[in-house]
């Protein structure tokens, strides 16, 4: 037994049990063909002596990842551990869980199932390695295609150039334009990032005065030309590669309806991965990002009122969702201060 909300049963075929809320089972890694009954909505797995579900797997971390319910449904998230969770081909920090899916802490594979399966499912025996390795393998190399859809872009691109392409003769007739009407062309020509060739044109009174001013309102107007500037640009990648873009961005969009500002910023990053000319994924990659620092914001204040009242377990798990929100940015302040209070707080709680 580990503690009273988890029982281990070293078979993979058990029956349910009074209160079970789920189970995990170990298909591959040194607990292989363990049983992990649950009997509460939130656990901890690991291979420290701290967590709910302690692993034998030396690849583990101590305190390595937390599965919970929430309105959302099953959810794991990463608690900062060195090797990751790997999930549907790729290692994630966060993401949802159904019964029958796997995932890989360490060396170890894990089957997750909701206490809800009927008892066929719960006593099924556990799938086959080879099979949850070829299906990780499978998801992987998706992962990798779509990610590489783009680079054939690049061959095309070529040629087309050889064949004097249109981005060529939009630039040629910029040039030519820039002579006639300098004014007008020059601003067109440094956001298409010719301002060299900007640097040639004839300046004109006008000119001169608008640099002025432009350099007054550059921080001003940035994204709005930015985004102004993504419109006119020529589209130089394929349908398919425009259509998986728009797959990846309907999701973050989703996401970013419902609030779920990290899985957003992931969704558009991913986006523009595939197509960097995708003019609204980086409009919302950039909503997503200040949204999520408001986010942290409130929940580190949050934090140091429950710490100022004397509510220490209130304010450890809002600290430790601040850490997992900022757990890429380790350098910045909030980060440092997160960690610094959080380890006062559970050495107060030790005594």
């Amino acid at each position: 037994m580990i503690r009273d909300k988890v029982f281990r049963f070293n078979k993979a075929e058990v029956p349910r049990q009074a209160g079970e809320f789920a189970r995990l089972r170990v298909v591959k890694g040194p607990d292989l063909g363990a049983t992990f009954v649950v009997k509460e909505s939130s656990f901890t797995v690991g291979r420290g002596e701290t967590v709910d579900i302690i692993l034998a797997d030396p690849k583990a971390s101590r305190s390595h990842a937390r599965i919970e319910f929430t309105h959302e449904g099953w959810l794991v998230s990463d608690l900062g551990s060195a090797n990751g969770v790997f999930f549907s081909g790729e290692f994630v920090r966060k993401f949802k869980l159904k019964s029958g899916d796997h995932f890989t802490i360490g060396d170890s594979v894990l089957e997750f199932l909701m206490s809800r399966e009927s008892d066929r499912a719960l006593m099924a025996p556990v799938k086959e390695n080879q099979d949850i390795e070829r299906l990780d393998v499978a998801l992987a190399q998706q992962k990798v295609r779509v990610k590489n859809i783009s680079k054939p872009v690049a061959g095309v691109q070529k040629k087309k150039q050889e064949k004097r392409s249109p981005l060529l003769l939009v630039v040629i007739g910029l040039g030519v334009a820039g002579y006639l009407y300098p004014d007008e062309a020059r601003p067109l020509l440094e956001d298409f990032g010719l301002g060299m060739v900007a640097d040639f044109l004839p300046e004109t009174p006008k000119s001169k005065s608008g640099k002025a001013k432009k350099a007054g309102k550059d921080g001003e107007k940035k994204d709005a030309e930015v985004r102004e500037v993504a419109s006119l640009a020529p589209s130089e990648v394929s349908r398919e590669v425009e259509k998986t873009a728009d797959q990846h961005f309907a999701l973050g969009f989703r996401e970013y309806t419902a609030g779920n500002y990290v899985r957003a910023k992931e969704a558009f990053e991913l986006a523009l991965q595939v197509n960097p000319h995708h003019g609204r994924a980086r409009y919302y990659l950039m909503h997503s990002e200040h949204e999520n620092r408001e986010e942290i914001r409130k929940i580190i204040e949050s934090a140091r009122i429950a710490r100022e009242f004397g509510r220490t377990r209130k304010a450890i798990g809002l600290y430790e969702t601040a850490i997992r929100h900022l757990y890429f940015d380790r350098e910045n302040p909030l980060y440092i201060e997160c960690e610094a209070a959080l380890k006062e707080l559970k050495k107060v709680e030790s005594q």
